[in-house]
């Protein structure tokens, strides 16, 4: 691969990543109800592009997804405080998985997965205001920045190369590093509710959550036979393949925050 061919793409990526940071960061910023309606649009795309991936055959699956995929997140949100939030939550992977025509598991699982994100976000947003999410959001996509970048120009070997060819080692050291870093100023000049070691140790985990959340996804698209989600991200791919790493890091942040108090 020649140095501008490695390039190519950066254009694009950057133009795509902009605009999609303005648009998550406009959303932040109105208030839940705003955020919480783009995470529901976010979330019927991912399962039209999940479907999609499943069942290539039917260009109408991926439609019945996503509105299943609404109507889920409905009924979840409207009984979240009881175990029929979970019953629905189940009903609506089963249903998913019916709809799919291969993987139907591990595409109900992706589902779930997807789920849990986007319920854990609308929670935080509204439980713990913009620090606490803002500072996930970095590390997912400062992780992200600096492997892309760290991959092409210090190359070295592969990660794990029969999922992922393109995750490099030095990629995947660059985002421990740089969460770590990030992680210190938050706590440094923020008011993040972690000691300094305790912020730089959580930020490095969540960095490598979100690289294995990229690896889940790129194990996946392996199995359906697909290069990318979908072509809806110039650049990126589709929606899964840029928010993969969000629902990796933020499984983690969910499963860390049952036993800390960091919301």
């Amino acid at each position: 691969m020649t140095s501008s061919t490695a390039w190519a793409d950066l254009p694009l990526r950057l133009a795509s990543a902009v605009i999609l940071l303005l648009i998550c960061g406009l959303a932040l910023w109105s208030g839940d109800h705003v955020f919480t309606l783009l995470l529901a649009g976010i979330l019927f795309v991912m399962h039209w592009e999940l479907a999609h991936m499943l069942t290539p055959l039917s260009k109408q699956v991926g439609a019945i997804s996503g509105t299943i995929a609404i109507l889920t997140l409905i009924l979840v949100l409207r009984n979240a405080d009881n175990l029929k939030g979970i019953m629905y939550l189940g009903l609506g992977a089963a249903c998913q998985a019916g709809l799919y025509f291969r993987l139907k598991w591990q595409g109900a699982l992706a589902s779930v997965c997807i789920f849990i994100t986007v319920l854990c976000l609308i929670a935080l947003r509204a439980s713990s205001g913009l620090e606490v999410i803002l500072w996930l959001i970095s590390i997912v996509v400062l992780t992200d920045v600096l492997g892309y970048f760290a991959g092409r120009v210090i190359k070295g070997p592969k990660f794990w190369p029969s999922v992922s060819p393109q995750k490099t080692w030095s990629g995947v050291l660059a985002g421990w590093l740089g969460s770590g870093i990030c992680g210190w100023l938050w706590v440094s000049y923020g008011s993040l509710p972690l000691s300094v070691g305790g912020a730089i140790f959580f930020s490095g985990a969540l960095a490598f959550a979100s690289q294995i959340g990229d690896i889940g996804e790129s194990a996946l698209k392996r199995r359906a036979d697909q290069k990318d989600s979908s072509n809806l991200l110039p650049g990126h791919g589709g929606f899964l393949d840029r928010f993969d790493g969000l629902v990796g890091a933020t499984l983690v942040f969910a499963g860390a925050n049952m036993f800390m108090s960091l919301g």
